[in-house]
């Protein structure tokens, strides 16, 4: 099963490598808490026919939780972080998640080896790496803002993973999660005025595959391959996204990006060996 949980972390972080295109190219015409919002709505609605497999909900309360803490006010905070610091700095601190995640999953009583965490460090490097190019800016609230998104992704995972835990539909895990967090974006934006939906097709199906099929991919990983190794393994898509640029010639790589995809590498390889 283990090898289960392997194969279902690489391809939630093939698919979250993917849909970064189809997210840029709306962030460039619509605001960031609108093309947000307008994802989770997809994701919620769409994948709404899974509550019909989902079963006992004694996971119920841990993948709303989860939603609140990694989508709604972690991915918000993220986006921020970007446009306000840059890239290349919200990247690789938002990016530290994975090494609090080692810590939190010692906590669920997970085995984690020394090799964990040295490719924790070994994947947050490569992805501060990769996240050159660009100019990047010191902004004091975007650096802020990056950090809490890393603890905020963290704590939202090992949410993840006691919801993974009681689950009997891992879409049923993800459809609640996006819900939960759309209930709350959604309320936000409303009562600053500000509630918009982003009409398209195109971003309709990339929230599918991300919020929905990419988390349950990622809830399976969790409850069989461990929270500790899933999340180093999903947090590949950077490298992914690089790659994918590259062979689209979309992007060109620097001696810098080149070294953080072989750190990257480096990281799979250490937690693969665990």
């Amino acid at each position: 099963m283990r090898t289960a949980g392997i194969a279902a972390a690489l391809a939630a972080a093939a698919i979250w490598a993917l849909v970064v295109f189809v997210y840029k190219r709306h962030l460039s015409n619509a605001d960031v808490l609108a093309v947000n919002f307008s994802r989770l709505l997809y994701a919620s609605a769409l994948t709404s026919p899974s509550l019909a497999l989902a079963g006992p909900a004694a996971w119920l309360p841990a993948a709303a939780a989860s939603g609140l803490l990694a989508l709604a006010a972690g991915d918000t905070l993220f986006l921020f972080a970007v446009r306000r610091a840059g890239a290349s700095v919200a990247a690789p601190l938002a990016y530290a998640y994975v090494v609090v995640s080692q810590h939190l999953a010692a906590a669920f009583g997970e085995r984690t080896p020394l090799q964990l965490l040295a490719s924790s460090l070994l994947l947050v490097a490569g992805v501060a790496l990769l996240a050159r190019g660009g100019g990047s800016r010191r902004d004091a609230a975007g650096v802020a803002a990056a950090l809490c998104a890393s603890l905020l992704w963290a704590l939202g995972m090992a949410a993840f993973k006691l919801a993974a835990l009681e689950m009997s539909s891992p879409l049923a895990v993800a459809h609640v999660r996006a819900l939960a967090a759309c209930a709350a974006l959604g309320a936000c934006m409303a009562v600053e005025k500000r509630l918009v939906v982003v009409k398209s097709p195109a971003l309709a199906a990339a929230a599918v595959f991300d919020v929905g099929i990419g988390a349950a991919l990622f809830a399976l990983s969790v409850k069989h391959a461990g929270l500790a190794l899933a999340t180093i393994l999903a947090s590949t898509s950077p490298l992914i996204t690089q790659a994918f640029a590259v062979l689209m010639g979309l992007e060109r790589v620097s001696r810098a990006q080149a070294a953080g995809a072989a750190a990257i590498l480096a990281a799979v390889v250490t937690a693969l060996g665990c």
